[in-house]
């Protein structure tokens, strides 16, 4: 119970930082996140949280990595072996040699096992973490950058956990063997590499074979999906190899088995897309979180060295970072293998050296360095591990001083992006876009109900409407609309085919709607509004109009009170009323569809106080209508296609004056309303033809 009391906290906290980072856009995710553990840290069920190196590893990073190499394709990993190689085994080698001897040269009372453990424990590089601090930047990431830092990360932590697997083995034996450590190295991760791959194409194989013969694949194949990252690198931890890099190699696998498929099982790829990608979303705000529950217990043992000690430790921190920052940016600056120069250009560009700097700054280090620090073994050798509250603390540090240096310097470094887009520019776009289909398909709709159905479908799309900032306008064509109204009612037109009575009845109509949408926010209205339905349902209940049968026997007491030729007459003035409604109906639609492509035709987006008002009007005359029919409104499916391929149109008329990026946005979001459309409809026909059998089994 309390492991699920722990989930559903996290959970929660993932859910309160996604709120609260809305309201604090400038400062990154990761910080929000961290922030969010914190305070977590304080509830009794996370009180003195450590880190458990093995749940961590197993249940957070494994998925996280088999999501990554999904995302990597067999050809690019070929194509970029070289690149691989240099960045996360020679320069993850150098870098913990380097830094190791540096570090036991400045801090003499450590090991030089113990200083090459404690680097190899920060070397490790998170790529998540460059992308949510410098996600809400107007900077761009270099493309090469960005996939140097990726592959960086995807690989470097297998390194880091052999060097430390190495370092360890000499702190406890005492001695160490060249021959036998590249052995082991060479153990570990091919051998992990091998048995991803093997265990990776026993497993698609069985996917795809589910995805031939199967019924309803989708119910096994998913949860396939879902327990492959723990099974791969339960398996590969078992024989003594790198689970980590087994489970990326079983990712590349998979992500070839997406390639044959193509557009086979396509339900199949987009439900499990849909649940990676959700998945990812949580676990990478979990992983930040554990970084702020780990916060406390750390700054617990910080505490307890003593001011002298506490500032050496941040002294060799502070070292220890700038001398990996300067590894990075020398050998990224000076590295000349043509697989690094086609990520950071070559020596004779001028962005060359910018892009070296951006590099080495990008190595960010996050949660897994510090899964790695509580990994080292409180017993070695029989002897109390020496010095590891030391390492965690040290280790915990370099993580928080690469977050805040990167977060101040990275968005300085990038160049501006000037191929992107704001959230703002999305929903311009998007507006434009639902408001061009909405009006190409209404013309093609003669129902009214139906024309109205799909306009308020279609409206869904743009999302959330800030009432407040469409008051004014809103106000202004509704009162617009009705001036409209009044004109067409006293027209030759309507003179020609309506009587007197009918007009002068119709302006009563029109008079009672005065001012129920004026300040429809303020308390006198709401009293107002309750005032007339309490006087309404009064009036019902005094003449006993309250259930069918009651208004059917009052209609006919009314039709009994009338002679033949004062009911003939009463039935045509209310045939003549509706009629001319109607014609009302229709003329508003033409005048509301004709305001809205002026505002089009003048670029203008912000325009759902249209759509609001012509719900506002077309509820209140059809209530003259006195059309109370509530049942739900049938769409076909081959207008929402029409919508949808009015919607493509427009972006693809659109796309050359837009980011390639938002393009791509706009038809995933097509394509996810059509889908979900045409599954609603589905889902509809379903249950009338459930409705329709039962009715004649009654029958």
């Amino acid at each position: 119970m309390q492991t699920l009391y722990l989930v559903g906290l996290l959970l929660v906290g993932v859910i309160a930082a996604n709120i609260v980072k809305q309201f604090m856009p400038r400062i990154p995710d990761a910080f929000i996140f961290i922030g969010m553990g914190l305070l977590l840290s304080f509830t009794p069920i996370f009180h003195n949280f450590e880190l458990e190196p093995e749940f961590f590893m197993l249940v957070i990073i494994a998925p996280l990595m088999f999501v990554d190499g999904q995302r990597q394709s067999f050809e690019k990993i070929r194509q970029k072996f070289g690149v691989i190689f240099m960045l996360s085994v020679v320069l993850i080698v150098a870098t913990v040699l380097i830094v190791g001897l540096l570090t036991n040269f400045v801090e003499t009372n450590w090991t030089l096992p113990l200083a090459i453990a404690l680097v190899a424990i920060v070397t490790p590089t998170d790529a998540v973490a460059v992308k949510s601090i410098t996600g809400g930047t107007n900077g761009a990431m270099p493309s090469g950058v960005g996939d140097a830092l990726e592959l960086e990360s995807l690989f470097n932590d297998a390194t880091g956990l052999v060097m430390l697997d190495l370092a360890l083995s000499v702190l406890e034996k005492g001695s160490f063997s060249l021959a036998s450590g590249l052995q082991h190295f060479a153990f570990v991760a091919i051998g992990g590499v091998l048995i991803g791959i093997g265990l990776g194409l026993l497993i698609v194989s069985l996917r795809v074979w589910l995805n031939v013969h199967a019924t309803n694949p989708e119910t096994t194949i998913i949860p396939i999906s879902l327990l492959t990252p723990f099974a791969v690198y339960l398996i590969a931890e078992f024989f003594g190899v790198s689970g980590i890099l087994a489970v990326v190699a079983s990712g590349i696998v998979h992500n070839w088995e997406s390639v044959r498929l193509r557009l086979t099982s396509t339900q199949v790829q987009l439900t499990s897309t849909t649940i990676w990608n959700t998945i990812t979303n949580i676990l990478n705000s979990i992983v930040f979180m554990i970084l702020g529950l780990s916060l406390p217990v750390v700054w617990s043992d910080f505490v307890d060295m003593g001011g002298i000690d506490s500032l050496q430790l941040i002294g060799l921190s502070v070292l220890i970072y700038a001398a990996m920052l300067a590894v990075r940016y020398v050998w990224a600056l000076r590295e000349d293998n043509p697989s690094v120069r086609s990520l950071l250009g070559s020596s004779e560009q001028v962005r060359h050296e910018r892009y070296a700097r951006i590099f080495a700054f990008g190595g960010i280090h996050g949660t897994m360095t510090l899964a790695m620090a509580f990994s080292l073994p409180r017993v070695i050798s029989r002897h109390a591990f020496p010095h590891r509250e030391e390492l965690i603390i040290v280790a915990t540090m370099v993580i928080l001083i690469s977050m805040v240096v990167s977060a101040l310097v990275l968005p300085r470094l990038m160049p501006e992006n000037t191929t992107g887009y704001t959230d703002d520019d999305l929903a311009h776009v998007r507006n434009k876009m639902v408001d061009y289909a909405t009006l190409q398909v209404r013309p093609h709709i003669d129902d009214h109900d139906v024309r109205e159905a799909l306009t308020t479908q279609l409206q869904t799309q743009k999302g959330w409407v800030e009432r407040p900032v469409i008051d004014n306008d809103f106000q202004q064509l509704l009162d617009g609309t009705k001036d409209y109204i009044r004109t067409y009612v006293h027209s030759d037109e309507v003179d020609a085919n309506y009587g007197p009575m009918v007009v002068d009845i119709y302006d009563k109509i029109l008079n009672n709607w005065n001012s129920q949408f004026k300040n429809k926010h303020t308390l006198k209205h709401e009293m107002h509004v309750l005032k007339k339905q309490y006087k309404h349902a009064k009036w019902h209940v005094k003449h006993g109009v309250v259930t069918p049968r009651q208004r059917e026997r009052s209609r006919e007491q009314f039709k009994a009170s009338k002679t033949p030729e004062e009911w003939a007459q009463w039935k045509d003035t209310r045939t003549a009323v509706t009629n001319l409604n109607t014609e009302v109906m229709a003329h508003v639609d033409v005048f509301l569809d004709n305001t809205l492509r002026e505002r089009l035709g003048e670029h203008q987006s912000q325009n759902s106080y249209i759509y609001a008002v012509r719900q506002a009007v077309n509820d209140y005359l059809t209530r003259v209508s006195h059309d109370y029919n509530r049942e739900t409104i049938k769409v076909d499916s081959d207008l929402y296609i029409q919508a949808f391929q009015f919607e493509y149109n427009f972006v693809q008329q659109a796309s050359s004056q837009l980011p390639h990026s938002m393009v791509s946005t706009l038809y995933s979001e097509i394509n996810q309303a059509q889908t979900l459309q045409l599954q609603q409809l589905e889902q509809l026909e379903e249950l009338n033809t459930e409705n329709e059998k039962l009715a004649l089994e009654r029958g």
